[in-house]
């Protein structure tokens, strides 16, 4: 009789600790990674540049770019783009 007791009582606690297992995973929002954000990206042609552009005149437009919250990342010397992310 005290097995019996004993094995309904050890099942019971076993049930509540699988459900409450499974509560907290269904509730739990893991928080989303940086690369699950929405990123965006902005790309300018160095043809629509002015060539005569010199280190002030990109020094203001990156400074603009930085403000609106856009990072360089780099320039893509094969097709003359200069590439910004957000």
């Amino acid at each position: 009789m005290k097995e019996s007791r004993f094995t309904k009582v050890l099942l019971i606690i076993i049930g509540v600790l699988l459900s409450l297992n499974l509560v907290v995973l269904l509730l739990s929002n893991p928080p989303s990674s940086y690369a699950a954000k929405s990123i965006q990206y902005k790309f300018i042609s160095s043809e629509g540049l002015p060539y005569n552009i010199d280190k002030e005149g990109f020094e203001k437009l990156f400074n603009e770019y930085g403000k609106e919250g856009w990072e360089f990342v780099a320039p893509d010397l094969n097709t003359g783009l200069y590439i910004f992310k957000r």
